[in-house]
């Protein structure tokens, strides 16, 4: 099954018309700042994710990709980030949604102050290799949206397998295909965090949460492959409404339907 975010995108690209770019000042006074810790790619390539922040305005507005303008600095391990305005694009991507800005979150973080004209919201930050705990001292207008988000474990995966309703035990028989791989673990994120994989498929009509592995060394990952490539050969077909994805911690994405085009 397609990606149905990839119609989507197209649909929106298509719809653009340029645009006078504009910057809305006062409108950044009338709405909430909501944030929130993540890790991201660069790109689409096999890579390490870093970490990031992320922005977004409580306020919708008439365009996908309204942004967030801010200034930043850091010194003393506290980042300080002051928001100056909505930025209306070029290019308008008609569909609704908040406006975002992202940047980079030093791993050495320690405080985040966060400023809007007058005011000043204060948090403490705490990051190490597992997770980043976010804390507020002082917030009124902003509003963090996740306390703990936890981090991908290094040599992880995870597996997103959605089906119809007459196969629904085709996701439990491929996890039993990788219960014979050695030097293969499932892995269970603790439930008080935000999980950085997907938490369970979408679009199926039979979703099942996702599954968590850490692999001993990249031969490991490699048979996991070869038994996923078998699996999909053998058991789904193009138009079953049946989807299996592998998504590992390094950027690399494998999707059933790639193997059945």
């Amino acid at each position: 099954m397609r990606p149905l975010y990839i119609v989507l995108f197209i649909i929106l690209f298509v719809s653009c018309e340029p645009e006078e770019t504009t910057v809305i000042d006062e409108e950044i006074l009338t709405t909430n700042i909501e944030f929130y810790p993540e890790e991201r790619y660069s790109g689409n390539d096999q890579s390490l994710p870093t970490l990031k922040l992320a922005l977004r305005t409580s306020e919708i507005y008439p365009c996908f990709n309204y942004q967030i303008d801010f200034d930043e600095s850091f010194k003393n391990n506290e980042m300080t980030i002051n928001i100056t305005g909505i930025h209306k694009p070029d290019l308008c991507l008609a569909a609704f949604g908040p406006a975002y800005g992202f940047l980079e979150l030093p791993e050495t973080t320690e405080k985040l102050k966060i400023e809007r004209a007058e005011k000043t919201d204060v948090y403490e930050v705490n990051i190490n290799s597992k997770q980043i705990e976010i804390l507020p001292k002082n917030a009124e207008f902003t509003d963090l949206v996740n306390p703990v988000t936890f981090r991908y474990p290094e040599n992880s995966f995870a597996v997103v397998c959605g089906t119809n309703l007459e196969q629904t035990d085709l996701c439990a028989n491929f996890l039993e295909k990788l219960d014979d791989i050695s030097s293969l673990s499932s892995y269970t994120f603790p439930s008080n965090g935000r999980i950085p994989y997907p938490d369970s498929s979408s679009g199926n009509w039979n979703n099942t949460p996702s599954k968590y592995f850490i692999y001993e060394n990249e031969s490991t990952f490699e048979n996991v492959l070869q038994q996923f490539e078998m699996f999909v050969q053998d058991s789904l077909s193009p138009d079953d409404g049946n989807s299996i994805g592998i998504i590992t911690w390094d950027n690399r994405t494998y999707y059933s339907y790639e193997l059945l085009e």
